[in-house]
């Protein structure tokens, strides 16, 4: 035979050798379609291939009989279909033969003070580079900056014992935790071994709801009973702060009411409160009355029905929980010297480091040992006013000469230094070089709305009223506040 033939028969050899495999594998595909029963879904039918043939390498094809093979050319292996029984047999000894199967592990730690997520993750033994890895992730979604002491993270891990016996092995699998009521934190392992963050934002419905009541024992106390909350309480508090001495004002009878936000969820567990849109206390003289209003420019105030803001240049009382122990006087018998003489402030007797407020916006002109003063802040203020403050314990951070500060900010704490008898704050308040009276100040008010934000604000009067008449008791089917997630928001 020449050299041609003996190509062209090998020709022939492989088209026929191509041909009867490509048989073959179409007589196993339809096998496969029959025993699923799903032959118009390509996608099911290639698993149900992957699932129902597997190779025999002793097995020849059914046509290499006919076929002559070269010397030394490797027999084909050939794929047989798999009854339903065993299919079964098969996948459910994949998921219960296991022989190292993994464990997980959930443990709660709780970030200590001055701690961070690093050191928190060391603590528990996670490998410093899967740690370095999950807290990048972390980064994408949270401000590790705004970490807070005593933040709950869960923590989990997977530990798997191998078969030979060998030490578990135990990997970090990832962490969770909620910063504050709305958000959770997730940072996950992936496929791939990477991790990945994600937020969750949960959604509550808004509510209005209102808070009345009369006085018996503390505003603070009969305001709970009637459905508020701490953050409510204090709210209100700084709202009346301008109108009402807390110290004195307040006496058992006196009438209250507010209405203000609350966010529940599906459940109707409140998750927390929102903004005072209304806030009333009838006592001594006429009842205030104030209405929450955001002007054009963004600015958000309280202001009277008939538009007057609540807040004041100054505040009646820089602190909060004291007794009013001695008033402004020009003759009053000095409790340490001994004889009669001008008294030109009103001091205030609570506990030692009570934090003591800024009456007003301004600048601190010293903050310093001032003779019998003791420790000693005096702010100017707008309209040539001035307040200062003594006997202090400390000074706050960041107060010195020439510091800016705002009211309501703490400025130091009520101590006893100086020519004083026990602890306690000695507040003055000077009007062009004049010391003045704080209790009985006619005080200029704050921002005062123009002709054209009149009817813009009394439209939004209107509109509170309606909400308020027609919201319900907020103590009315009462329902828990949802777990604080770490850091008991109300």
């Amino acid at each position: 035979m020449s050299e041609f033939d003996v190509t062209r028969a090998d020709t022939r050899r492989t088209r026929g050798l191509v041909a009867l495999a490509s048989l073959t594998l179409s007589a196993g595909l339809l096998a496969a379609l029959m025993l699923t029963g799903e032959p118009s879904s390509e996608a099911a039918s290639g698993e149900a291939v992957s699932l129902a043939m597997v190779a025999s390498a002793d097995a020849p094809l059914a046509s290499e009989a006919d076929v002559p093979l070269q010397d030394g050319a490797a027999a084909e292996p050939s794929l047989v279909a798999l009854d339903p029984a065993t299919l079964l047999h098969v996948n459910d000894a994949a998921f219960t033969r296991c022989t190292s199967c993994p464990t997980r592990i959930q443990a709660e730690r709780t970030v200590p003070r001055g701690g961070t997520m690093a050191g928190l993750l060391d603590d528990a033994g996670v490998d410093r580079v899967e740690a370095a890895r999950a807290i990048a992730a972390l980064g994408t979604v949270f401000d590790l900056r705004y970490l807070r002491a005593g933040e709950r993270i869960n923590l989990y891990l997977e530990t798997e014992t191998p078969a030979d016996g060998s030490p578990a092995v135990t990997r970090f699998e990832g962490l969770s935790f909620r910063p504050d009521i709305e958000r959770s934190i997730t940072v996950a392992r992936t496929f791939d071994d990477s991790f990945r963050a994600r937020e969750t934002i949960a959604q509550f419905d808004r509510e209005m709801v209102r808070a009345s009541g009369s006085i018996t024992a503390s505003l603070y106390v009969d305001a709970l009973a009637a459905g508020a909350t701490d953050r409510v309480v204090v709210e209100l508090a700084g709202v009346l702060a301008y109108a009402i001495d807390f110290q004195r004002s307040i006496q058992p009878g006196d009438d209250f009411d507010i209405l203000f936000e609350r966010f529940v969820d599906e459940e109707g567990n409140t998750a927390r409160t929102g903004d005072i849109l209304y806030a009333m206390y009838d006592g001594r003289g006429d009842p205030k009355e104030f209405f929450r209003y955001e002007t054009e420019d963004g600015i958000v105030g309280y202001y009277s029905p008939e538009g007057a803001s609540a807040q004041r240049l100054l505040m009646l009382t820089p602190v909060n929980g004291a007794r009013l122990s001695s008033s402004f006087s020009r003759a009053r018998r000095h409790p340490i010297l001994g004889y009669t003489r001008r008294h030109n402030g009103t001091d205030f007797a609570a506990p030692r480091g009570t934090p003591v407020m800024a009456a007003g916006n301004g600048i601190v002109e010293r903050a310093d040992r001032f003779g019998s003063f003791g420790n000693y802040v005096r702010i100017r203020h707008a309209n040539g006013y001035q307040t200062a403050y003594a006997h202090l314990n400390g000074f706050a951070r960041g107060i010195r000469a020439g510091s800016r500060v705002t009211q309501g900010q703490v400025i130091a704490y009520v101590g006893t230094t100086g020519r004083s008898t026990g602890p306690h704050l000695h507040y003055e308040v000077h009007h062009n070089g004049t010391a003045r009276n704080p209790m009985t100040l006619d005080l200029p008010t704050g921002r005062q709305l123009s002709e054209d934000e009149i009817p813009l604000f009394e439209a939004e009067r209107d509109r509170i009223i309606a909400i308020r008449d027609a919201a319900r008791p907020a103590a009315e089917n009462e329902t828990p506040v949802v777990a604080d997630a770490g850091n008991g928001a109300q």
